[in-house]
């Protein structure tokens, strides 16, 4: 192998952000798929460190053909997230930008070793999530250019395809030392990968036959409610109506937040994020957490994103974005769900999904008006019924939803099993 010489570049010597290819639509207009199908194969890249920043697929008939690129790397400014764009996909603007190769002998190189790309990717993002902080990129939007990258070269002759020249002396990218590092890179992570998941296996295994244990319970339920359900529609408003009471006089920096719940932190610290329940921390005991702590609730973050809140949680004021709780107006209808938790967690999980996709930057998710069709059995009028109507009683199918709800969860499990492969 010839002598590889690291060689820096301003970042801006190299790339170019641009929005050029953004579309001009609302992320709620593009009638996005989680997943892909024959009519939803162009990703929407977002803001996100989840599966590349893709946030699902939109809706081929309704984006411009000239917005859809492929083989790019792209860049959000808010957090520093750069991943490579191995399919087809289009950008919404905002914090969001492809890294346009300005040098066409290097763009050139990069087409015809798509590897190199990813490796360019991996280097970005060393640089620009490093100062993160509190979730939060540094102004990215000013320095990105002048920010220094180290890449893999080799000296070749002015005869050879070379990129750059330097006091005489010409260079072009490693692309076959890139690529030994990707393979060995590669090769380490599955190997740490597949011990990890060993574990990880047995983990989900265990939870899966927690969860066949847990529904067998409810089976002969299920079948019995099942032949005698009726699926009714309710108005959010008149189900729940929301609420801002957890939410403590003071923000963050004024409390001392900790990354793990132990003795002195045991209070969740719930924010508008889709991940881990939405919990991004734990609090102690002090100021007025007593008087505003929470629990037994399902909270709404501001992109559509519901969880069921079975333990203590609160949020600091102006920070970690909205974050409302839904209260049951109807009484009947609470103690139903409060005699049974697996009634809030499928309520959370069927919110999401009307929600989800109504999220757009504009951070606003309606609430109130929406439709929600619940599972219900009529009964008695001397039975504990939950609505009237047309002189006819109706309650929750509470043992088909406990049933649906612990079904979603083995098959969760077992789709963790059985799907495991590496991914760069």
């Amino acid at each position: 192998m010839n002598i590889i010489f690291w060689k820096s570049f301003k970042l801006g010597e190299l790339f170019e952000r641009s929005t050029k290819l953004a579309i001009s639509m609302n992320q709620k207009d593009l009638n996005l798929l989680e997943d892909k199908d024959e009519n939803h194969t162009i990703a929407l890249i977002s803001a996100s460190r989840n599966g590349s920043g893709r946030v699902g697929y939109v809706d081929d008939s309704i984006v411009e053909k000239n917005k859809v690129s492929i083989n790019k790397i792209t860049f959000d400014d808010q957090w520093g997230f750069t991943f490579f764009q191995k399919e087809r996909f289009v950008i919404t603007g905002g914090h969001n930008a492809i890294l346009e190769v300005v040098n066409n002998k290097l763009k050139n190189i990069l087409d015809n070793n798509l590897y190199a790309y990813s490796f360019m990717s991996l280097l970005i993002n060393k640089i620009t999530i490093k100062s993160e902080i509190f979730g939060y990129g540094y102004k990215i939007n000013n320095k990105f250019d002048r920010e220094i990258i180290l890449l893999p070269c080799i000296e070749v002759n002015k005869d050879d395809e070379y990129i750059w020249e330097e006091n005489g002396k010409y260079f072009t990218l490693a692309v076959e030392y890139i690529k030994s590092l990707m393979e060995q890179a590669k090769a380490y992570r599955e190997q740490k990968t597949i011990k990890l998941y060993e574990a990880e296996r047995a983990k989900y295994e265990a939870e899966r036959a927690k969860y066949e244990a847990e529904r067998a319970k409810y089976e002969e339920g299920y079948k019995r409610e099942k032949s005698a359900l009726v699926w009714k529609g309710y108005q959010l408003d008149f189900l729940f109506k929301t609420s801002t009471e957890h939410y403590l006089e003071k923000s963050k920096k004024n409390y001392d937040i900790s990354n793990i719940k132990d003795d002195m932190h045991p209070i969740a610290v719930c924010a508008a994020s889709k991940n881990n329940n939405g919990i991004v921390g734990y609090i102690s005991e002090v100021d007025d957490v007593p008087s505003k702590k929470r629990k037994g609730y399902i909270t709404k973050g501001g992109f559509g994103h519901f969880f069921y809140q079975d333990d203590w949680f609160i949020k600091p004021g102006g920070s970690y974005g909205m974050l409302d709780i839904l209260r049951v107006i109807n009484n009947q209808f609470r103690n139903i769900l409060d005699n049974n938790k697996y009634c809030y967690l499928w309520l959370a999980k069927i919110l999401t999904k009307i929600f989800a996709h109504m999220s757009s930057y504009s951070y606003s998710v309606p609430f109130g008006r929406e439709i929600i069709l619940l599972p219900c059995i009529e009964v008695n009028k001397e039975d504990e019924y939950i609505w009237e109507e047309n002189g006819k009683y109706y309650t929750l199918a509470v043992e088909y939803i406990s049933y649906l709800y612990l079904t979603g969860k083995i098959n969760y499990n077992q789709k963790l099993i059985e799907n495991y492969s590496y991914q760069y």
